[in-house]
This record gives structure tokens, C-alpha cells and sequence, in this order.
């Protein structure tokens, strides 16, 4: 299994004169930054003047945000928490799948036979398509709660399915997957799935969401996007993210608990 890294900022010259929405999201298992900017480009064709910016890249995003104010961000709501303190930002939607508008994050370790106590945690690897404060984040509050104290070196993966390979095939001891990626492991590659079990709790972590300055204040944007799988281009495109649409958010604070 080899595991390649780049980074990713697609642009086009009509983006100068466009209104752009910015993605980063590294907890989404997107490989295709290429086709994910053709699919939301067509949605935005019909809808006004806007194109779409994705970036692989926290540093090369946060820098973007510095030197430009975008019309929306579509980002983690984890990585939303750390950036509201630093830039003039609010939620606006939030992503929903299945009805639900959090996601559950869970450890997954290889069947041995052998039951796995609240302190028997071995020391290992963690395989993680997450980003790194994400994944430290998530891992302190499993491990909080098998009463473990000792660091795991994180192994970066491009999805979650290469994280629970990875367990699978003995290049990690650990892996950090959310519930719903590991559920549909049991559709696609049923050996894999029952050779896997969870251990730790399941930690729950809202889904993506969308953010605006508070300046700027799209509505024709925002109702867009609420309404995205109303069409064919829209469908496709929220298909490739993962969730099945977006809704209002309504919480009158800024970080999100």
C-alpha cells in the first residue's frame, strides 16, 4: 500500500472575478480535488457568479483567508473552533447525513481473540486520514476513557478506508475511522470488516459546515446551498463530500460545542 501527499490549490483565471467559496477540509476522504471543483463549478453556473476554490493545504488556506475575504468557507467544524478566535467568522449551515448533523468518530483495533481491557492499550501506531489536531483531539477523549496516558505516533492516510486497511494488514495498531466509513466496510469488503472490531467510545463530532464573514453575508449564496440537492449538478456534488445536504445553522455563538 503506498501512501502519496501533494498539495492542491486549483485555480482559473475568471476566479479573479468571481465570487469564490473556499474549501479545506481534511476530514473528508476526497482524492479528487480536480473533479470536485468541475462538479461544484457546474452547480454554481446556475446560480450566479461564483466559483469554487479547493486547498489540501491548512497553511496555503489560512494564508488565502489573510489576504482575501471569500463569500464562504466550507471547512471542519473542529477546524472551525480554531480559526473562529482568529478571523471574523460565523457558522452559517451545517452538513447533515442520515438526518444527523454529527458524526461519530471511533477506534478501531484487529480481532486477536484475545478481550481488550480498559488499560490494555498497547503502545503503536495510529492510522489517521484526519488532520493531526483532529486526530490528537479525538484520541484524547477515546483514551481518556480506557484510562491511558501514553502518546500513539499518528500514521497520515488519505482515507479512511487506507486508515482500516491499514489495521488490517498489520501497518498500524490503531485506527481512527469514523463510524459511518467503518459501516460501510461490512458493504464493500466484508473479510476486512470481521477481522476489525471498536473499541473506546464513540465520540461525537459535528459534520462540516459552512462559514461567512460578518460582513459579508451572502443570502442567494446560503439559500443555495441549503436547496444544493434540488439539482442534478448540486446532487453530484454533495455526493462527492459525503453528507446529503446542508441546513441552517441557528445557534446564536460562535464556537461550536
Amino acid at each position: 500500500m503506498i501512501f502519496s501527499f501533494f498539495v492542491m490549490i486549483i485555480s482559473f483565471s475568471h476566479a479573479e472575478n468571481s465570487d469564490q467559496v473556499l474549501f479545506y477540509n481534511s476530514e473528508t476522504n476526497i482524492n479528487n480535488y480536480k473533479q470536485l471543483k468541475i462538479v461544484f463549478d457546474n452547480f454554481f453556473k446556475k446560480i450566479g457568479n461564483y466559483s469554487f476554490q479547493p486547498i489540501n493545504d491548512q497553511i496555503i488556506f489560512e494564508h488565502q483567508l489573510k489576504d482575501n475575504q471569500y463569500g464562504l468557507l466550507i471547512i471542519s467544524s473542529w477546524y472551525y473552533n480554531t480559526l473562529v478566535d482568529r478571523f471574523s467568522i460565523y457558522p452559517a449551515l451545517i452538513a447533515h447525513r442520515n438526518g444527523m448533523k454529527t458524526q461519530q468518530i471511533i477506534l478501531i483495533k484487529k480481532r486477536t481473540g484475545q478481550k481488550t481491557t480498559r488499560s490494555g492499550l498497547a503502545k503503536g501506531n495510529v492510522a489517521s486520514s484526519m488532520s493531526k489536531g483532529f486526530s490528537q483531539s479525538m484520541l484524547h477523549s477515546i483514551l481518556i476513557d480506557h484510562h491511558v496516558n501514553h502518546q500513539f505516533k499518528l500514521l497520515c492516510v488519505p482515507k479512511d478506508i487506507d486508515a482500516l486497511m491499514a489495521v488490517g494488514f498489520g501497518m498500524s495498531t490503531y485506527a481512527l475511522s469514523t463510524y459511518h466509513s467503518f459501516h460501510n466496510l461490512s458493504k464493500i469488503n466484508p473479510s476486512l470488516f470481521n477481522n476489525l472490531k471498536c473499541i473506546g467510545k464513540k465520540v461525537d463530532s459535528f459534520l462540516m459546515v459552512c462559514a461567512v464573514f460578518n460582513h459579508q453575508k451572502d443570502l442567494q449564496l446560503i439559500d443555495a446551498f441549503v436547496n444544493i440537492n434540488n439539482t442534478p449538478e448540486g446532487k453530484n456534488a454533495i455526493k462527492m463530500l459525503g453528507i446529503d445536504g446542508f441546513k441552517y445553522y441557528h445557534i446564536n455563538h460562535h464556537k461550536m460545542r
